[in-house]
């Protein structure tokens, strides 16, 4: 017997509504349109966190993503980042940018 037609499992729904919260509180209309200028694939869900994340940067939010175990800047321990001579060091730790390519975020400070 075949499946009746439309029966699908939904495993995430992403409405526009929810994209325009996680943008930054515009409205679902707003979000629908910027996909519709296609400055993000609404079907794309990297796509769709680069540009969700850009949008909270600029704004001064954090950035949405789960923290990567080996990265330094989204650890617990930021004290072990700390060091006597370099006084930036603990700060920087602390931002960090999502790369889409490698699909994990990068802190800015690097060592």
């Amino acid at each position: 017997m075949a499946r009746p037609q439309g029966s699908r499992n939904v495993l995430v729904r992403v409405t526009f509504d929810t994209i325009g919260e996680l943008a930054g509180g515009i409205r679902g209309d707003t979000a629908r349109r910027y996909a519709q200028r296609r400055l993000y694939d609404p079907r794309d869900l990297d796509s769709l966190l680069s540009w969700v994340n850009r949008r909270r940067a600029a704004r001064g939010l954090a950035l949405i993503g789960l923290p990567d175990g080996d990265n330094p800047a989204v650890s617990d321990d930021t004290a072990a980042n700390d060091t006597p001579d370099d006084p930036w060091g603990r700060f920087l730790a602390g931002f960090s940018v999502y790369v889409p390519t490698l699909g994990q975020y990068r802190s800015l400070y690097d060592r």
